[in-house]
Order: C-alpha cells, then structure tokens, then sequence
C-alpha cells in the first residue's frame, strides 16, 4: 500500500473514531460511600452537607449520620414516616412522632439539636397527625390533624431572611401533607383542598426550594406534581421524588414493569417540559432514595441492601433547560 494512502486510511480511521466518542452518551460515575448496620430509607440531607437523616424501612427508628466520621445517632425509636426536615443551618432536625398512649395515639412535634444531641418536644396532640412541613417564605411548619392544621412559626438564631423569602407572592396558599392526601391551604387559611391522584395514600413527597411546587409518590406507584395548589401533572411510574436545589428538576426511582409487577427501579431526571434521561440501568440494583448532593451529584440507596452510593453525572443539555430558583439572596 502507498504510504499516502495508508496515513488517509490512518487519519479516517481516528476521525471516526473520535466521532463515535463524542456521540456516545457519558456514563455516571457510581461509588459506594458507605455501608449501615440496616436500610436507609426518606433520606433527607442538612443543607450544610455534613450530616444525612433516614429511617428503616418501616419509617421507624429516625437516625442521624455524620458523613465525615461515618457516626450514627438514634434520635427516635418511633414512627415518623417521611415527616422530617432540617433547620437552614443544618443544626437541628425537626420531626413528627407517633408514641402509643394506652389505646390511642399521640402526635410530639420535636426537634432534635445535633451539637447538644439533645431532643426537645415542641407540641403535642392527641390522635394521628399529617407530616410536618416547613414552609421557606417564613419557617412556618404547617401540620394536619383531627381538629385542623396546626401552623407554628420558627425562629432560628441569626436568621435573616434572604429577598425571595420577603417578596410577596402572587397565590397565598401553602401545602399540606397527611399520609392519604396532598392538600393545598388557600385563600389565607379558609379553603382547603385535596390535590387529586390515585388515591392509595402518599408514600414519598418533596416540596421545591421556593415552596410553590409540590411532587409527591403514591403507594400506588405514580409520581405527580402540582403548582401553587394547581394544574396538578403526572411524571411517570415510580417513588422517592426530590427537587433540585436551584432548578426544577426533579430526580426519582423510576419504575420498570414486566405486565403489572414491578421488578427494578431506576433513577431518572426531569424537567416538567417532558424531557427525561435515565441516569441508571442496573438489572440486578434497585436506585431507591435519591437525594442532591449538589447540582450534578446524587445520593442514593440500593433497595434490600444497606450500601449508601454517590452518583456524578454530566449535566444534559436537553434535560437542564428549567427555570432557577432562589438565586437572589
């Protein structure tokens, strides 16, 4: 062969090659961080980044990991569900209790101080309550029970609220949560109203960093989303929705059938205009729990496993045209 036409075939060759580089999609980068004594379940991250909250799989037995040392701190042996949520600066862990009086049920809002490790009760009500939620415009934790919706103001040393939190909005309203039902609160606390699904009951909820955007899991398997109590939206199959940081985007165990049963679960990302991408396809994992470490960064667990895993991905193009939040402080 004349060598000026094996240095074109050589050079053809590598420019095809390298086209088929740049046209194969990037893979997420996967590493284990940790392995726990039993399951992590409604894993909920301090906005400080340091310390990651969950429950075993009953929703029982409310737990706190610190991720430098790897240290575990029971804070509750009873039920919760997924009704917890951290103070702005990572300090304390808000929760709902259900504790056994007799015959009936008592509700205990508590907070549980993680420098002093020191639990304190806040309120308490007789019967089964909803799940505590805070509301970003004004740290105000908003709670269903039997008698109506317990609202409790919050105040944290040195807060200052940033220009986002003190702008007025244009709908009045805030959400609320029970285990059967995502509700919206209107017309300054005089409509309540049940945002419709399948009706099987909430299994998983996360609430956006701007408190207007709701996106709940049944334990039927569907993932919806709502804004401003309205125009409510299905997202897909699956469980364990969680919004990003500063975009809405929203990250969740999407559902793999085979004719009605569900066999694997595997993470996927959307943007609420109907673009998505699958971040995992492992056969023999099921991505459950998935949570933001930062922008491109996931947490996450493995179903019927105790392993903890970290997931870094490229941002897609396609996927991360959304709109920002909270970006004016």
């Amino acid at each position: 062969m004349p060598l000026r036409a094996w240095i074109l075939g050589l050079f053809f060759l590598s420019n095809q090659a390298l086209a088929q580089t740049k046209s194969r999609p990037l893979q997420p980068a996967v590493q284990p961080v940790v392995r726990t004594e039993g399951g992590m379940n409604y894993l909920s991250l301090s906005p400080n980044k340091k310390l990651l909250a969950f429950t075993n799989d009953r929703g029982q037995s409310l737990r706190i990991m610190d991720l430098a040392t790897q240290e575990v701190v029971e804070v509750t042996p009873h039920k919760t569900g997924p009704g917890f949520f951290w103070s702005p600066d990572g300090v304390r862990l808000f929760f709902r209790e259900l504790i056994r009086e007799g015959d009936g049920i008592a509700s205990e809002l508590c907070a549980f101080d993680t420098i002093l490790n020191q639990k304190s009760v806040l309120d308490t009500l007789r019967g089964s309550t909803g799940y505590p939620l805070l509301n970003p415009y004004d740290n105000s934790v908003f709670m269903m029970h039997e008698k109506g919706i317990l609202q409790k103001r919050l105040e944290f040393p040195g807060e200052r609220p940033a220009q986002w939190q003190k702008a007025k909005r244009s709908v009045v309203g805030n959400w609320v949560v029970s285990q059967s039902a995502v509700l919206w609160l209107g017309e300054l606390g005089l409509e309540l109203k049940k945002m419709p699904d399948d009706g099987t009951g909430i299994s998983s909820f996360s609430l956006s960093p701007d408190g207007r955007r709701m996106a709940w899991a049944t334990k039927g398997g569907k993932v919806l989303t709502a804004l401003d109590g309205a125009d409510v939206t299905l997202i897909g199959e699956g469980r364990d929705p969680s919004w990003h940081p500063f975009r809405t985007l929203l990250v969740y165990a999407a559902a793999r059938r085979v004719g009605a049963n569900v066999y694997d679960y595997d993470l996927r990302l959307h943007n609420l205009s109907g673009a998505e991408r699958t971040l995992t396809q492992t056969p023999d994992l099921k991505e459950r729990w998935p949570i933001w470490l930062d922008a491109t960064t996931l947490l996450y667990t493995g179903g019927n496993t105790t392993d903890l895993f970290r997931l870094d991905f490229p941002e897609d193009p396609s996927v991360a045209q959304t709109a920002k939040v909270n970006q004016k402080l």
